[in-house]
């Protein structure tokens, strides 16, 4: 019996290399985008772990985004910042009312007077008159800030109570 290996080769190895071509093929090319595009979607999520913000940020209160203030945003250009009140009125809850004076709370506790006037329009979910509004009510005050710090009502806003 003889040795298959001992027999020529009918095809010449060498020359079928030296056709074969050079480069890459399609499957390798799709491969390697894909592989690619793995590595950096998975780096993306490392950076963002590493990078990124812990937490959500929350939700600012309504008072917040209507007058800077309570959430430690600079006033308004021109306005006369003093706990919790601008120049353009202020935002708290009513500590006590006494004949046309309504004191509000601010947020940081500093006490406002508001002074009212015959002209002053006040809202409590309907319009209504001064002795509707309670103390302990949250109230917006728009008007114009004194060089006193009395703010001269315009208009009283009583807010609905949340919780």
């Amino acid at each position: 019996m003889t040795n298959p290996l001992d027999q020529p080769l009918e095809n010449d190895i060498s020359a079928e290399l030296k056709e074969r071509r050079t480069g890459f093929g399609k499957t390798t090319v799709i491969l390697g985008v894909a592989v690619l595009a793995i590595v950096a979607f998975v780096g993306g999520v490392f950076v963002q772990k590493s990078f990124g913000a812990s937490e959500t940020p929350t939700r600012q209160n309504a008072a917040g985004r209507q007058f800077p203030g309570g959430n430690g945003a600079a006033p308004p250009s021109g306005a006369n910042r003093q706990g919790g009140q601008f120049g353009r009125g202020t935002v708290g809850t009513i500590d006590h009312v006494e004949g046309t004076t309504v004191y509000v709370k601010t947020q940081n506790g500093q006490i406002v007077k508001v002074s009212t006037s015959d002209t002053t329009k006040v809202e409590v979910t309907s319009e209504g008159k001064l002795a509707d509004l309670l103390a302990g009510q949250q109230v917006v005050v728009q008007g114009q800030a004194g060089s006193d710090g009395t703010v001269s009502g315009q208009t009283i806003t009583q807010r609905p109570t949340t919780g």
